[in-house]
């Protein structure tokens, strides 16, 4: 998997750079569009539209956010964060949502990119096990099967950690089965394939939603304030005049975020109307409450959890213990041969003016909101 996600990355960066020419504007257009508006271009590492994707590019469009700073924001899908990062630093968009270790991984490439914002604050990989399992902490998985998504995925990475950091050999102490995820990953377990699943928060969401119940295992202190996602870009979008755009642009990124964590249900319905595909034509109360039930999970790793909305800190905030697990975490699975250095990756000087919109005005906007 890892490999072919290489092979797109490099296919689409080619693909680009000969359409383009080798595109020098950052994924900003050279003239405005018409009516006065900056085309940017915001390329996702999800090949289908979900969450990330609602509360950051659906929410700002349908509010106008994007509109309100001067923008006409293009959305550009593609296969993970690696593909993401290849059209990034072609230059032929302005900003991404990639894994922060796949970004530490590229820049020690040579790579000339950077961590600018913040996304997931929270690491979402966890292990759950059927509920009245007898297996209640780390050490029980010892002998057990651990039910991973694949041997190439994230959950096998996650999980090898996991084991590591509560000092089991996941190669000798358990064993590791590619199982898939959603009904595959349900029928392993269903049918004791498996005794332990390994899944991000909004996989566990699903099957939750298919009448299974879990038990999470308590995540060691590694991923504890770890970053997982993050705006991306390219390191020259930081030092010249594409800096604002990127600035207005991660400013209404971060409203749409914050108005999802407000009022979800609305953030769905402005979803299911600029991606139809995610619920279909004309989708059923149901579905728009399972849709509601996934966001909310994604919001788990996404925003803060207690405290009145107005009270929660800045957007985009990546912290240098954060980074150093992250690191760490980068390193112990073999993402990257050195240990990297913070600051080679991280650039936060977009952080206090990304912030500075009436958040008040914007809580009051989403807590009125009304979908009709």
């Amino acid at each position: 998997m890892r490999k072919s996600l290489v092979a797109i990355a490099v296919l689409v960066a080619t693909a680009l750079t000969a359409c383009s020419g080798g595109d020098e504007t950052g994924g900003v257009a050279a003239a405005p569009s018409s009516g006065g508006k900056t085309k940017v271009t915001y390329v996702t590492t999800a090949a289908v539209p979900g969450s990330t994707q609602i509360a950051l590019f659906a929410v700002p469009t349908a509010m106008k956010y994007f509109e309100e700073e001067g923008l006409d924001v293009t959305l550009q899908t593609t296969n993970g964060s690696t593909a993401a990062l290849q059209v990034i630093a072609a230059g032929d968009a302005l900003a991404t949502n990639a894994e922060v270790v796949s970004t530490m991984a590229a820049v020690q490439k040579g790579v000339d990119v950077r961590t600018v914002g913040s996304i997931n604050t929270s690491f979402p990989w966890k292990i759950g096990v059927p509920e009245g399992s007898k297996i209640s902490t780390a050490a029980d998985l010892k002998g057990k099967k651990i039910g991973i998504i694949s041997l190439a995925s994230g959950s096998n990475l996650f999980t090898r950690s996991f084991l590591q950091q509560n000092g089991l050999n996941p190669d000798t102490d358990v064993q590791l089965l590619p199982v898939g995820q959603g009904a595959q990953a349900k029928a392993a377990l269903d049918s004791h394939q498996v005794d332990a699943l390994a899944l991000y928060a909004e996989l566990f969401a699903q099957l939750e939603m298919s009448g299974s119940s879990f038990t999470y295992l308590q995540n060691p202190p590694l991923f504890d304030g770890m970053p997982s996602i993050a705006f991306t870009a390219r390191a020259d979008d930081l030092t010249d005049a594409r800096k604002d755009v990127l600035t207005r642009y991660m400013r209404a990124a971060y409203k749409g975020l914050m108005f999802a964590a407000v009022n979800p249900e609305a953030a769905v319905e402005m979803g299911t109307k600029v991606f139809p595909q995610i619920a279909g034509p004309n989708a059923s109360p149901q579905k728009k409450k399972e849709l509601v039930t996934l966001m909310k999970a994604w919001l788990s790793t996404s925003s803060p959890q207690s405290g009145d909305p107005s009270t929660w800190p800045d957007w985009g905030v990546l912290t240098e213990e954060g980074l150093n697990k992250a690191a760490e975490y980068a390193v112990s699975t073999g993402q990257v041969a050195k240990k990297p250095v913070p600051s080679e990756v991280w650039n936060g000087s977009l952080v206090t003016e990304v912030n500075k919109f009436d958040k008040a005005a914007l809580i009051k906007q989403a807590r009125d909101y009304t979908t009709g």
